[in-house]
């Protein structure tokens, strides 16, 4: 039973990271590139 709720909330704590790994990189392409653009 534990077992079985373990493995769901491990998958969605790995859903959520990735998620949140995403908009990081996001965020920081965004950044390289305005800096790029703009030279700030």
């Amino acid at each position: 039973m534990t077992t079985m709720i373990d493995d769901e909330q491990r998958r969605s704590n790995r859903r959520l990271g990735l998620i949140m790994a995403a908009i990081a990189l996001a965020f920081a392409v965004g950044y390289v590139v305005k800096v790029g653009l703009y030279g700030f």
